[in-house]
């Protein structure tokens, strides 16, 4: 018996209306599904909230996964929270439009684990990152190596270095010779002149 086995509801069964499934999931779950969430630890109850023509599933799951961090990649615990309804009807050929899935009649059965994956991966966060001063150190010592800031001394030193190559080169790079390309940028130049 496969892991995501025990997530299928028969829903031509007639006591179905009022059910409730509850599941424990954890890194098997993810490991089955082979999603960008490969570890946590939540608890999901399923109620089915009415039954009939249109099958309406309310599915809440709450509790922790574990995703690398965005910034320095090391593991970071994002806590999840999420309720949402998942309407099923009975019809000719499997289809999702978003609003309701379609499942054929001939099978009569809905494996719930791909949209309990989906609910809980669509209620993170866009970015997922430490707080500040908690990224693994490592890393961010590393990535400050491949940083390009500069002081703004650093960058005055550049300019004086390229303006005296420019000059030596027969080039004048003094600011009289720029031409603005737009009368705004002229006038822009003026108040930048004033200070």
């Amino acid at each position: 018996m496969s892991t995501l086995d025990t997530y299928t509801v028969d829903l031509l069964s007639p006591e179905l209306e009022g059910k409730t499934f509850e599941y424990s999931i954890g890194d098997d779950f993810f490991a089955a599904i082979d999603g960008l969430i490969q570890r946590g630890s939540l608890a999901c109850k399923v109620e089915c909230i009415s039954a009939g023509t249109i099958v309406k599933f309310r599915i809440h799951s709450s509790g922790t996964v574990t995703v690398p961090c965005d910034r320095c990649l090391a593991d970071l615990d994002v806590r999840i929270e999420t309720s949402d309804v998942l309407k099923v009807k009975l019809g000719e050929e499997y289809s999702d439009d978003g609003e309701c899935v379609v499942v054929p009649e001939a099978e009569g059965r809905i494996d719930l684990a791909q949209f309990i994956y989906e609910f809980i991966a669509l209620s993170m966060p866009m970015t997922c990152c430490h707080e500040p001063g908690e990224c693994d150190s490592a890393m961010m010592l590393e990535l400050s190596k491949h940083q390009s800031t500069r002081s703004g001394a650093e960058d005055e030193e550049e300019m004086d270095s390229d303006r005296e190559y420019g000059e030596a080169n027969g080039e004048s790079m003094g600011d009289e010779d720029v031409e603005p390309v737009d009368e705004r940028w002229a006038a822009l130049k003026k108040l930048k002149d004033k200070q």
